[in-house]
């Protein structure tokens, strides 16, 4: 008995390992989507994989596919989250008026970089099937029908999905960007009190 169940367990370790081989390329392709730096994808597409295979020793995974990519997603976050405090300290450290470069600011990337993760925050807060749909669409480019067979839902499903998904991260930005402009304002005000 505790044979049959050292391999069940070992056939259910190697699961996420198997899909994580049949998805690879896609994971890849994923990857350079949404990382500034495709020269990152190597180390990203490791780092997925071993962050899936201790999850997976902790406790079951019962959709593989879709946690390598959350996985995928978060040490994308993770790595920009990094560089961007060390362009930051970078920042702080070089005084602005001695730069002279056709490349864009540093500020620019930082603030780009800032708007992804943010954008890709507004995505983690959709429910499920909608965030599926929401990210097969607009990371993707599936179609609606394409999103429709792969999900099984119907082609309407998808398109009120699709519209609920952008409605939703629409208002969620806005909510940011007016929670961000009432801290600027206030630290503003405290700066003009001192």
């Amino acid at each position: 008995m505790a044979t049959e169940a050292k391999r069940t367990r070992k056939n259910a370790q190697s699961g996420i390992f198997a899909v994580f081989r049949e998805q690879e390329a896609a994971i890849r392709r994923f990857v350079r989507r949404i990382s500034p730096s495709s020269s990152d994808v190597d180390d990203i597409a490791q780092e997925t994989i071993l962050r899936a295979l201790q999850a997976e020793r902790e406790r079951e995974i019962s959709q593989p596919k879709a946690y390598l990519y959350m996985i995928a997603r978060n040490v994308v976050r993770d790595a920009m989250d990094k560089k961007s405090r060390s362009v930051i300290d970078f920042i702080e450290d070089f005084a602005p008026e001695s730069v002279s470069s056709h490349e864009p600011l540093i500020e620019d990337q930082v603030d780009g970089r800032q708007r992804m993760l943010l954008f890709w925050e507004a995505v983690a807060t959709l429910p499920e099937q909608c965030q599926q749909v929401f990210v097969l669409k607009k990371v993707y480019g599936y179609s609606h029908a394409e999103i429709s067979r792969k999900l099984g839902v119907s082609v309407s499903t998808t398109e009120k999905h699709v519209a609920a998904g952008l409605r939703r991260c629409s208002d969620f930005l806005d909510r940011r960007a007016a929670e961000s402009g009432l801290n600027e304002t206030r630290r503003r005000s405290a700066g003009k009190g001192e």
